[in-house]
């Protein structure tokens, strides 16, 4: 039978709605099989109900992502056939058709270590990975999450499900189109399927609604109870979506700040109607208060690779993997901030805001422009003008996110890095046990400020086990978790190579400490949001990391300390510490010893915020009560609290992209 132009347009609508449920079904059965891997991290007694509605929203959601797949294929197949009977529409559906499906494939592939490792089906920090070590990452890919036999799985799971659509083309297509064919009114059926498509169109869009109010979208599909039910709605290309926006909206907001929203924002942050500076200077002095009595001989700043918050407390205390800093917690002259952020989920972006004492917006710092002279918040800068000698010690490279010439820039005197260390270790650098070694070496009786950044504690868990004798095995390890912990063994390597990061920092400190006892340690995490041992972690859990202290006279000076801070806060707490009374330095962030008075302390960090009573996230209304506290947030405190966060990155945000002047 010739093919007319009315035959092929049913033949290719009939075609398009195949497709469009085929993915449909495809994104279900990829999100169902989420859930199930997944499934220990469930509260147990979840009901089938809370699984149900999962399923439902995200069958709901993914109207979109089926639509948004179908469309170019029937406005470039369908209807350009309709106007050019030759064109291969046929060809070209199946060819994006495959396209899709393996590009699918591939996602939900990268969608399971991913959100092992980070707690999200995808996050905005993925759009980070080319500005990191990208080498590094690859091996670590390959090494920790099997990334070749999952790029293999992928292309194999792709391969099946084109061949099920082919099948599906194959049986169904004249089955369905048959019927259309003995229509006479053949322009009554196109006019109604055109009619159709209109409102379709519309329900699609809405997420399975014909209105906005009704619709289901990213920004409101966390409609469950439960972390992992909330990110299985999203299947991969609505969370890569969300990830973007979310990634867009801050470079966005930071790109395009003016100069106007800055003298506001500082307006603001010094209690004023108005800036009229024409640099920032004026509102980032301030004056040192809290001097420990005696200037410390040596300042070690210690960013330690993925140190969190949560294996210090209490209810972590039978898990032998934080007893190292444990024991400097029990020591006279040590103070720890337990409600402390970091500046985002990377390293780079906590070595920035620690360093330069500005919150860090996922904008790399280090490398744009005005990195490439010193920053007057700077630690380095500072305290190079007090007479101390700044040493810059890393067990990576330095081609590695452009530190090494960052550093420079930053008046490091030295920077010391792999080669200077022997080289050995793995993919991110020499092992904390040699790096740490090579750097007692290096001090010497010069008062001397130094900046230090571990690396063990990372993907893909190479270190040697052998000569460390004195930690638990990972099969005592493993022993200890919990009977429904999945991938046992990821786990224990995870338990053991922190505690092994944990042992050397300590011992570290304490040999520092005991050679040189005027000394001021400041120890802190690069971030979190990794791994924890709960099933259900809280936003607490999963993304605090610790501020330690250890000095001199340092518990006398706690009377005032602020009970919430960030990384951007770290640079002051030590200037305001070291200086004699008086004495000006620059700093955006707050000396967590400064009175708290009226204002409620804020620890800010690129995506999220913190308060000694809650732990807040920008871009979402949801707030957690932090433990040990029955007090929340007022609505007019949360909006002070927001407006302060607006204000510091709006600052933060022209700083780091066009320097410290303001125009007239």
């Amino acid at each position: 039978m010739k093919e007319t132009r009315y035959s092929l347009f049913i033949r290719n609508v009939v075609q398009d709605a195949l497709l469009f449920v085929f993915l449909l079904i495809v994104l279900s059965v990829f999100r169902g099989i989420f859930i199930w891997i997944f499934a220990d991290t469930l509260i147990p007694g979840t009901s089938f109900n809370e699984i149900g509605l999962t399923l439902w929203y995200g069958l709901r959601l993914s109207l979109k992502t089926a639509g948004a797949c179908v469309l170019p294929v029937f406005v470039g197949a369908t209807l350009v056939q309709a106007g050019w009977i030759s064109w291969p529409a046929t060809k070209i559906r199946f060819g994006w058709a495959c396209f899709v499906l393996l590009v699918l494939s591939l996602l939900f592939q990268m969608r399971i270590p991913y959100y092992q490792e980070f707690h999200h089906a995808f996050s905005p920090f993925i759009f980070n990975t080319f500005h990191d070590d990208v080498g590094a990452i690859v091996s670590t890919s390959i090494d920790q999450y099997h990334a070749v036999w999952r790029t293999i799985a992928g292309f194999g799971c792709g391969a099946v499900l084109i061949g099920l659509l082919y099948l599906c083309f194959a049986q169904l297509t004249d089955w369905l189109t048959r019927p259309f064919l003995h229509i006479r009114r053949r322009k009554w059926v196109v006019t109604a399927t055109i009619l159709f498509l209109v409102p379709f169109v519309v329900f699609v869009r809405f997420g399975g609604s014909f209105t906005f109010n009704g619709s289901i979208y990213w920004k409101n599909a966390a409609r469950l109870s439960q972390h992992l039910l909330n990110e299985a709605v999203l299947d991969d290309v609505q969370s890569l979506y969300k990830a973007s926006r979310l990634y867009k909206k801050l470079r966005k907001n930071a790109v395009s700040v003016r100069a106007e929203d800055v003298r506001l924002a500082a307006a603001h942050l010094m209690g004023q109607t108005d800036y009229t500076a024409n640099s920032l200077h004026p509102l980032f002095e301030r004056k040192a208060v809290h001097f420990l009595g005696k200037k410390p001989t040596h300042i070690f700043v210690i960013v330690a690779e993925t140190y969190m918050m949560w294996p210090l407390l209490e209810k972590y205390q039978s898990y032998p993997i934080a007893n190292g800093v444990r024991r400097l917690l029990a020591r006279s002259d040590s103070l720890l901030v337990k409600n402390f952020l970091p500046a985002s989920n990377g390293t780079m972006f906590g070595v920035t805001s620690v360093l330069l004492g500005i919150p860090e917006l996922n904008l790399q710092a280090a490398n744009r422009p005005t990195a490439q002279n010193p920053y007057e918040t700077a630690l380095s800068v500072q305290l190079r003008q007090q007479g101390y000698r700044t040493q810059f010690f890393y067990g990576g490279f330095p081609s590695w996110e452009n530190i090494g010439p960052f550093m420079q820039n930053q008046q490091f005197d030295q920077s010391f890095y792999a080669a200077d260390f022997g080289g050995q270790g793995g993919v991110w650098g020499v092992a904390d046990r040699e790096f740490l070694a090579g750097i007692e070496k290096k001090i010497t009786q010069e008062p001397s400020f130094n900046f230090i950044l571990t690396s063990s504690n990372h993907p893909p868990y190479k270190v040697n086990t052998e000569p460390e004798k004195e930690l638990p095995t990972m099969e005592e390890l493993e022993a200890l978790l919990p009977a429904q912990t999945a991938d046992k063994s990821l786990v224990a390597a995870r338990m053991w190579h922190f505690a092994y990061a944990d042992k050397y920092l300590a011992e570290f400190v304490e040999k520092m400490n005991s050679k040189y006892p005027n000394s001021l340690f400041v120890i802190t995490g690069d971030h979190a949001d990794r791994w924890t041992l709960q099933n259900s972690p809280t936003d607490y859990e999963r993304t605090a990391v610790p501020l330690l202290l250890i000095g001199p006279a340092l518990r006398s000076n706690t009377c005032n300390k602020r009970q919430a801070a960030s990384h951007m806060d770290i640079a002051a707490s030590v200037l305001d510490l070291v200086l004699p009374p008086g004495t000006p330095y620059q700093a955006l962030g707050t000396s967590i010893f400064t009175p708290v008075a009226d204002e409620i302390p804020v620890g800010i960090a690129a995506y999220s915020w913190i308060t000694p009573y809650e732990l807040g996230r920008l871009n979402e209304d949801k707030t957690e009560q932090l433990p040990g506290t029955d007090r929340s947030l007022s609505q007019q405190e949360r909006k002070q609290v927001l407006q302060r966060v607006q204000d510091v990155q709006t600052v933060a945000a022209w700083r780091i992209l066009k320097g410290v002047q303001l125009p007239d």
